[in-house]
């Protein structure tokens, strides 16, 4: 894309009358939902039409949850254990902070653990994405075109990543933060923007950290451009580290007490910078555009059309945006710069920490500041910009009413598990779940191997501390004992196995062999799957 900008959209000449207003120059008012004539504007429809859009992506009418599948389902299986008295850290392991744990603790202690509860999360959370995005849209002058960045996010990225886990929880915080700030940096709202990027960090560490980190350095930027004193600067610091470290504290504190800070301090941090890299694909760089060839068939062509837009859009629309502020700053208002940079930083610093492992979910988590940037670039890009946006508004919301008429008229079966009544889009999944439901009763113990899917929704006793093991270090020598003596100690009926466990790409990263062992000295294989094999205890 072009990196020249239209001078008439930049320069703010004498003649033109008081009234109208640049894209790039106009003021910084609140759109209103309403016209002067009293009629809705596309905006008030904004909030009702995600809705829609999304609860026909997650329910069948009119409360029956959709199977979404996805990693979420171990966080739901940490809330389920805490349920059952068991210690997050102490008793079983996970690698983030306790934030995502504790959100579905709380809604299960009064929903009860159903599955329905992670489908309404996903639909709070999307139309809340949108809804954002599209304030953040207004402030940096979008105009018409406010609408184009939460419809993209929706139909390009959000419904192709529908799995409720942490990442979009962080996402949501680190989003909420730039519209809180985006307009003013007042005390306050430097408070709040702090002490969302802690709440960010207490779901993915790693991308609250760097949205800290981001706003910092934007402080210190425009304090540079601005001319404020120093002692205004250390003040809007220390507010963002003091609201930021508070979050952190109220939420983590007692699972450190419970747990002890060096517990906590192995399994969330420590743990991850030794041995989250050795987990094969999705924790490398191998893992970027993995996913390709799983939109490479014509009903997901819409999918495929987000998955390489997105992936070309990061990091393009950043260096795009630094080039044309070193060309341009100077003809626009400063305000205006401001607002895009915070954007600007804000989303660098989001993907920044997805680039050690950058798979297309991770790329699609991080995606709503540069879509806000890319939105912003067609705006000046004269009348190819204004074609392109007119094309994609047509396109996106073509989507907004194709896909939930596909997803509702697409086959499905029920079934009726302990987490509720659930629908299946997918024949696999189907015929997996209905065949774990019929071998096993709710509260039985199970050993899923690598698949840590069956635990929730089956109500299933994990006898490990961890989700699932693998055959590099990201699977301890420990991890593997404390599975073996759960294995003995509850007599567990079945066990899953892949041959990939089977199979270590580097036999030193190997520590399964005790229980490969242990497995087939005490099971026999029972049935054979596509994916995996049942073996069934001896005796």
């Amino acid at each position: 894309m072009a990196t020249k900008i239209d001078d008439e959209a930049l320069v703010v000449k004498a003649s033109r009358p008081a009234q109208t207003r640049d894209v790039a120059t106009a003021s910084f008012d609140s759109t209103p939902s309403t016209n002067h004539h009293g009629v809705l504007r596309p905006a008030a429809w904004l909030i009702p039409g995600s809705f829609l859009f999304l609860y026909l992506q997650l329910f069948i009418p009119f409360f029956t949850p959709i199977w979404t599948g996805g990693d979420a389902l171990i966080w739901l299986d940490d809330a389920r254990r805490m349920l059952d008295g068991e210690f997050l850290y102490r008793d079983f392991i996970q690698i983030t902070f306790p934030g995502t744990d504790l959100l579905y603790f709380t809604a299960f202690r009064i929903f009860g653990p159903q599955m329905w509860v992670a489908n309404v999360m996903l639909l709070v959370v999307g139309v809340t994405l949108a809804w954002l995005s599209y304030r953040i849209a207004v402030a940096i002058n979008l105009g018409k075109a406010a609408l184009l960045p939460p419809l993209m996010f929706l139909t390009l990225a959000y419904r192709d990543r529908l799995d409720a886990t942490h990442h979009w929880y962080s996402t949501l915080a680190i989003i909420a933060a730039l519209a809180v700030a985006i307009s003013r940096r007042s005390p306050r709202r430097i408070a709040i923007a702090g002490a969302l990027c802690g709440l960010a960090a207490c779901f993915t560490q790693s991308a609250g950290f760097a949205a800290f980190l981001a706003f910092a350095i934007f402080l210190y930027w425009e304090h540079r451009n601005t001319s404020t004193t120093l002692r205004s600067l250390l003040h809007q610091e220390a507010l963002l580290i003091v609201s930021s470290a508070f979050s952190v504290l109220v939420i983590c504190g007692y699972f450190v007490w419970r747990a002890g800070l060096a517990r906590f301090i192995y399994c969330t941090l420590v743990f991850n910078a030794r041995y989250y890299g050795s987990f094969a694909g999705g924790s490398t760089w191998s893992g970027y555009m993995t996913g390709l060839s799983g939109f490479m068939h014509w009903p997901r062509i819409p999918g495929l059309i987000g998955f390489l837009f997105i992936h070309a859009l990061l990091p393009l629309a950043y260096i795009i945006f630094f080039v044309r502020y070193r060309r341009r700053s100077g003809q626009v208002s400063a305000e205006h710069w401001r607002r895009l940079m915070l954007i600007t930083i804000v989303g660098l610093a989001s993907f920044l920490t997805i680039v050690p492992a950058p798979t297309w979910a991770r790329l699609y988590y991080v995606s709503l500041p540069a879509l806000l940037l890319f939105v912003w670039i067609l705006q000046s890009e004269g009348r190819s910009g204004l074609f392109l946006s007119k094309t994609l508004y047509v396109f996106t919301l073509v989507l907004m009413v194709a896909f939930p008429v596909e997803k509702q008229l697409h086959w499905r079966a029920y079934l009726d598990l302990p987490s509720g009544h659930m629908a299946f889009l997918n024949r696999d999944a189907y015929e997996k779940y209905a065949w774990a439901a019929s071998q096993t009763h709710a509260s039985d113990f199970f050993f899923g191997g690598f698949y840590p899917d069956f635990y929730f929704l089956l109500d299933l006793r994990n006898p490990g501390p961890v989700p699932f093991v693998t055959p590099f270090e990201y699977t301890r020598p420990s991890e593997v004992q404390a599975v073996i003596d759960g294995l003995e100690q509850h007599r567990v009926k079945l066990v899953l196995w892949t041959p990939s466990l089977d199979m270590p790409e580097n036999p030193q990263g190997d520590h399964l062999g005790p229980l490969r062992a242990y497995i087939r000295r005490r099971y026999r294989v029972g049935q054979n799957f596509t994916e995996f094999q049942v073996w069934v205890r001896n005796d």
